[in-house]
């Protein structure tokens, strides 16, 4: 997922500070939390584009 994709999926711009990317994911995930009648896929998704935004991804996605 590219960063471009992550801001599109919460709805910011690409260039937001943590604390706005963090208030964004909870909005979105609260709408499409599992728990509450949501797609486990979109949670995921929503969780990566997180972590994108945040820098925190874990490498490329290859298992090698």
């Amino acid at each position: 997922m590219t960063k471009r994709e992550a801001a599109l999926i919460l709805g910011i711009r690409e260039n937001v500070p943590a604390e706005k990317v963090k208030e964004a994911h909870r909005k979105v995930m609260v709408a499409n939390h599992p728990d509450a009648g949501g797609s486990h896929f979109l949670a995921s998704k929503i969780n990566e584009a997180k972590d994108v935004m945040l820098g925190k991804t874990k490498g490329s996605g290859s298992p090698f």
